[in-house]
């Protein structure tokens, strides 16, 4: 229909219209009788435009609310703003199937410039409206509240038409609308559930002084079928906790929230035995298929109740401690039942420090120590050992050190000075030596509550010349014990409690040239023709010692060893030696012999040779029915000397360090 048949169509209804109140007005009709027919007028010509619009397929004037000449020009998502989502939300708004909301803001209106929740889910409504024209040509079935392209273009579509978005009476494929409800969701219409339990890691039975935080416990927060944002914790407590805990904070790693303990904000469940704090908006989100460690630390008040120095408390996960949202909207809420693993936390009033004296793994054995014969020999490790501060910070100050050895440390081969490290760190050092002791002062060394420092202790030793005589030894035993440490709390000062046991380290024995030794490999025991059981016969073992000896500071010479002069050279032993064993040894090397008459072997200086010790032993076990022999070998001492002649002196067998160089045992078959 043209504009010109419009419009004659139009006056001829105004002058019929006209026409019928003009009659009456000459009556002297009431003015509320005519502002009745002048409203039905009004109407009636409403109605018309309507039906000339509807039978025209056209407007009169474009969506209200959106300028002419507008279009959507670029991709809108939640979170977006400007003038364009305001007229996004009144196209929208056109269409009760799409309206953004009823009432309030985003509803017809009260439109809005911010696309939120309730924007994109229109959006998705609109989206599943025109699904064959927005959707199908993306390859989606289900509205994403994604305004792009295709959403655009229908969009743009509408506005220069001036139609409101309508639902096709039959839709080409029935669709559901999923839209993300929850901030950060990316399982959008997806259903989850949680599973909750007790992280073992932090264990029960944290301890804080007041004012000290610390993690107190944890929980798994496993997630399977959709993203879920959890939104609050619940904690009971078997006491009032703002009397003890002041601040609480939990956190998966990246994201936290904390709140103050206050009476305010916890809920008394049951009287005095029963109390409940939420920690709220956590937002924390645990992707699908994935569990997050939620860890609780807590921070002690700065002061008990009192009549209170210690107090112990009890908290527990409840049956839905654990609140979240899924990609459907739906909350999820976990464990189902009661957590059986409790943690129990104590708070106190601050003890004394204590600090704890352990001798480290390192801790020398007994070894040979060389001396430079033309300088200070320096750096040379007497001991290591390590304090632990209990209760409290510890600050050490002092550490007296002993020479525990029976024979009295002499001025001349006593150490010059010693020092005592954290590390690379030097702490302390003194050159006086009292009565085989020395006290190393101002060392001011603070030790974190519940933490380990490893010390050692170090020495420099005077040159050899004039000290010490070749092939001689000097020994040296360094005793720590707990009461030659002194220290202070790190809060009061007050002394600190010393604990543990005396470190003594492994004699150093002082040469100038000596002798180092290191197995050469694995020693080994093998029944060598053991008869069966029920046998008379004895049984026999083999066993081998392989050995390198390195000459250090000088020639080394060993004996070589005879049968009938064993005491000249290696001796070893049956490890369970009984009546009914017998040990044969025989002893061998590939170092040259350093006599003319073969009696010694010599290792030059600086070289490294082999010595090996075959052992047989021949026994049986002769123990009652309910006991097992087993037998082995032990190495009990080398002799060696820095010459021919010095190396059969009976003072220079090493008979120390030598507890691993012995073989296995092996069980003997009884006798028969």
């Amino acid at each position: 229909m043209s504009k010109l048949v419009k419009k004659i169509v139009i006056s001829a209804v105004v002058a019929a219209m006209v026409a019928t109140v003009a009659v009456p007005t000459a009556q002297a009709q009431t003015a509320a009788e005519l502002q009745a027919q002048i409203q039905a007028l009004l109407n009636t010509i409403a109605q018309l435009q309507a039906q000339i619009s509807s039978l025209s397929g056209g407007t009169t004037g474009g969506v209200t609310g959106i300028p002419a000449g507008f279009t959507f020009t670029r991709n809108l998502s939640q979170g977006s703003s400007g003038s364009d989502v305001m007229y996004l939300q009144v196209l929208l708004n056109a269409n009760a199937a799409t309206r953004v909301a009823t009432t309030g803001a985003g509803s017809p209106g009260q439109e809005t410039q911010f696309l939120g929740p309730l924007t994109a889910n229109a959006v998705s409504r609109f989206q599943t409206t025109y699904a064959s024209e927005v959707l199908a040509p993306l390859g989606l079935t289900s509205g994403t509240g994604f305004f792009g392209a295709s959403s655009r273009a229908k969009a743009n579509m509408l506005v220069a038409s001036g139609a409101a978005p309508t639902t096709p009476t039959t839709p080409t494929t029935p669709t559901t609308p999923t839209t993300p409800t929850t901030p950060g969701i990316s399982t959008p219409g997806l259903e989850g559930s949680v599973i909750v339990t007790v992280n073992s890691n932090p264990a029960s039975g944290a301890i804080l002084n007041t004012s000290e935080t610390e993690a107190v416990t944890a929980v798994d927060v496993q997630v399977t079928g959709s993203d879920v944002l959890v939104s609050r914790l619940d904690l009971q407590f078997d006491t009032r906790p703002w009397l003890y805990i002041s601040e609480m904070v939990v956190s998966d790693g990246t994201t936290s929230k904390t709140i103050a303990v206050t009476e305010a904000n916890t809920t008394e469940v049951t009287v005095g035995s029963v109390y409940s704090v939420r920690v709220g908006d956590l937002n924390v989100l645990v992707p699908k298929d994935t569990t997050k460690k939620l860890t609780v630390t807590v921070k002690a008040v700065s002061s008990l109740p009192v009549g209170t120095t210690t107090k112990n408390i009890v908290l527990t996960f409840k049956a839905n401690a654990i609140r979240g949202t899924d990609g459907a909207g739906l909350t999820q809420t976990g464990p189902t039942a009661d957590l059986g693993a409790t943690r129990t936390i104590t708070v106190q009033e601050p003890s004394t420090a204590d600090l704890e004296l352990t001798a480290h793994a390192d801790n020398p054995k007994a070894r040979a120590v060389l001396i430079n014969s033309t300088a200070e020999t320096t750096g040379v490790t007497l001991a290591i050992f390590n304090l632990k501060a209990k209760n409290n910070d510890a600050i050490l100050r002092t550490i007296e050190v002993n020479d525990t050895d029976s024979v009295a440390t002499s001025a001349s081969n006593a150490p010059k000075v010693l020092y005592l490290y954290d590390g690379a760190t030097l702490l302390s050092s003194t050159s006086s030596l009292v009565a085989n002791s020395s006290t190393l002062a101002n060392i001011d060394l603070t030790i974190p509550k519940d933490t380990t420092k490893t010390l050692t202790l170090k020495a420099d030793f005077a040159k050899s010349s004039g000290n010490y005589a070749e092939g001689a030894t000097s020994t040296w035993v360094v005793g720590i014990d707990t009461s030659s440490v002194n220290a202070e709390d790190g809060a009061s000062f007050a002394t600190a409690t010393v604990s543990g046991s005396q470190v003594t380290a492994g004699t150093a024995y002082v040469y100038l040239k000596a002798p180092k030794l290191a197995l050469a490999s694995t020693p080994t025991i093998a029944d060598a023709g053991g008869l069966p059981s029920g046998s008379s016969g004895p049984q026999r073992l083999n066993g081998e010692l392989k050995f390198a000896i390195t000459a250090q500071g000088g020639d080394i010479y060993v004996p070589v060893y005879s049968a009938t002069t064993a005491s000249n050279g290696l001796q070893a032993s049956a490890a369970a030696a009984v009546a009914s064993i017998t040990i044969t040894q025989t002893f061998n090397s590939d170092a040259d012999y350093g006599d003319t008459n073969n009696t010694t072997y010599v290792v030059r200086s600086g070289q490294t040779k082999t010595f090996t010790l075959n052992s047989s032993i021949t026994g049986c076990d002769g123990a009652s029915a309910d006991e097992k022999r087993f037998n082995g070998v032990n190495l009990d001492w080398i002799k060696w000397g820095t010459t021919v002649a010095t190396a059969e002196q009976p003072d220079n067998s090493w008979t120390w360090g030598l507890t691993s160089f012995k073989t296995p045992q092996l069980e003997l078959l009884p006798c028969q």
